[in-house]
């Protein structure tokens, strides 16, 4: 479990201001998202702490739980699909209770279990819900080996909004030293290449625990932004100027690998969407609700490439 991201955080604060891009500059303002203006694909992400923050005397358990299911609502977000990170299975049960009958499918992985102070002896683990039925669902495990716990990221093939796509809740470790965290993206992002070489669009969202400027993200972010990117992914926050870093503002692009922080400061929470299928990432971060985790919730939106969409119909 996580022990050391506020380090991770500052570092990666320190990095971010020497990452640039070099795609085509553009002269568009800062993003506004809201649950009307949005692109019509809606992703949440959020890491609900659900084991480490579970001081009754603190933090709520029913706010958390009513804080996930009101990402689906119309009227507050309209969300197709949620990744949570360190939930306990009980939290899984009481969500995807009130998710099933708003035609959600769920699946939750487990990464500890048994252990009397977690959970309270329940499974700990991972959570993803995308709505409609699941057509097929897998495990990724991640572990290197030397990791405190196993990393397992739970994935759903479903059809978002019409069209079949892979979608996982992440969670990478969390460690200070970045080699086992950096494998596990490795093996992710050519995971994801695989499923978007099959012709299958790809969603990654949770908890990558390492700043947009790391190796890690390399893994994922497109090459045109620069910095040993080598991925196929665009981020929903990478069009956000309010967040660009000084070389991004310099330069004039209209992506960057940046976004706003979603915990400690820095930004460790993403989104990560096929750049060969999707289109016109948004994103908007909450305020921390410190009554329900250390994070903050990350929402995302897009559009389908060729689509001619930039905003479309909330989800019911």
């Amino acid at each position: 479990m996580k022990t050391i991201k506020s380090l991770l955080a500052a570092i990666g604060c320190a990095v971010l201001a020497l990452t640039g891009v070099l795609i085509a500059p553009s002269s568009a303002s800062a993003d506004t998202v809201t649950r009307v203006t949005a692109p019509q694909l809606r992703f949440t992400s959020y890491n609900i702490c659900g084991n480490m923050c579970g001081n009754p005397n603190h933090y709520d358990n029913q706010r958390r739980i009513d804080q996930v299911v009101a990402e689906t609502s119309a009227d507050v977000w309209g969300a197709d699909q949620i990744f949570l990170s360190e939930v306990c299975r009980s939290q899984y049960d009481a969500i995807l209770a009130k998710l099933a009958p708003k035609g959600f499918s769920g699946l939750y992985t487990a990464t500890l279990s048994g252990y009397p102070t977690i959970c309270h002896g329940s499974d700990y683990g991972m959570a993803a819900f995308v709505k409609g039925p699941a057509l097929e669902t897998t495990v990724l495990d991640l572990t290197q080996g030397g990791e405190s716990e196993p990393i397992k990221n739970p994935c759903i093939k479903s059809r978002l909004q019409g069209r079949i796509t892979w979608s996982c809740s992440i969670h990478l470790y969390w460690s200070a030293s970045p080699t086992l965290r950096d494998a596990e993206a490795r093996e992710l992002a050519a995971q994801a290449k695989a499923w978007e070489d099959a012709g299958i669009p790809v969603v990654l969202g949770g908890d990558f625990n390492a700043p947009p400027a790391s190796t890690m993200a390399s893994y994922f972010y497109e090459p045109a932004l620069g910095g040993g990117a080598k991925g196929t992914m665009i981020e929903v926050d990478e069009t956000d100027r309010d967040y660009f870093t000084p070389a991004c503002l310099s330069a004039e692009v209209s992506q960057c690998r940046s976004g706003q922080d979603s915990k400690d400061g820095g930004k460790i929470d993403y989104v990560f969407l096929s750049a060969k299928y999707f289109a016109n990432p948004k994103a908007d971060v909450l305020p921390m609700d410190t009554k329900v985790s250390d994070h903050k919730l990350l929402r995302g939106a897009a559009t389908w490439k060729h689509s001619g969409q930039t905003t479309g119909s909330l989800s019911s």
